[in-house]
């Protein structure tokens, strides 16, 4: 017998959820985030056998937040509602939770960018099916370091207010252009799941 799949006309849709984030809220977690260790932020390539530093694509520090700490625990609680309600609105994927640690990221010196990317890759990436972004800053600390996404041909940027969450498919194109003034700081999950079949 012969069926027919579904179409799903949601696969380069970027979910914009505003306000999800107090501005309290996200200066509670950027001082978490600036409270830890920031690391040179890093690329996977098929040609590296693992994470590589290559300051000509991305050029930014990252923190990590710890797994199974309470405040870890309850971003990543909040953050999932969310991403449970947008997935079965819009996605419809088959999602197994956060399959790596939270990522602080920030962008502090004039010129941080990231160039295009993909978030699905090689390696542990391959598992990525949809990146969440939270926008911590307050637009109006900072500029440049617009957060874009490749759509019908050229880039087009997106909500900068501060406590939007921001959820696309992995393997959505996106970057961060240059830092032109001030800082910006962002928190990005990635929501896992099997292979796509």
């Amino acid at each position: 017998m012969v069926t027919t799949p579904t179409p799903n006309p949601n696969l380069h849709v970027t979910a914009t959820v505003r306000g999800y984030f107090t501005p309290r809220e996200c200066e509670r977690i950027v001082a978490l985030g600036k409270s830890q260790l920031a690391h040179d932020a890093t690329i996977m390539t098929p040609e590296a056998a693992g994470p590589t530093i290559d300051r000509s694509k991305r050029s930014n520090s990252v923190t990590w937040f710890k797994q199974g700490d309470a405040a870890t625990q309850a971003l990543q609680a909040k953050l999932g509602r969310l991403v449970q309600d947008v997935n079965k609105d819009v996605y419809h994927f088959d999602l197994a939770g956060f399959g790596e640690a939270l990522q602080f990221t920030r962008y502090e010196s004039i010129g941080d960018t990231y160039t295009w990317h993909q978030d699905l890759g090689i390696g542990n990436t391959s598992t990525r099916k949809l990146s969440v972004i939270v926008q911590l800053s307050d637009p109006a600390t900072y500029r440049g370091c617009d957060l874009q996404i490749y759509k019908e041909g050229e880039p087009a940027a997106v909500e900068r207010n501060q406590g939007t969450v921001l959820i696309f498919p992995a393997w959505t194109l996106h970057r961060v252009t240059p830092l032109e003034e001030g800082v910006r700081y962002s928190l990005v999950a990635w929501i896992s799941g099997e292979p796509f079949r």
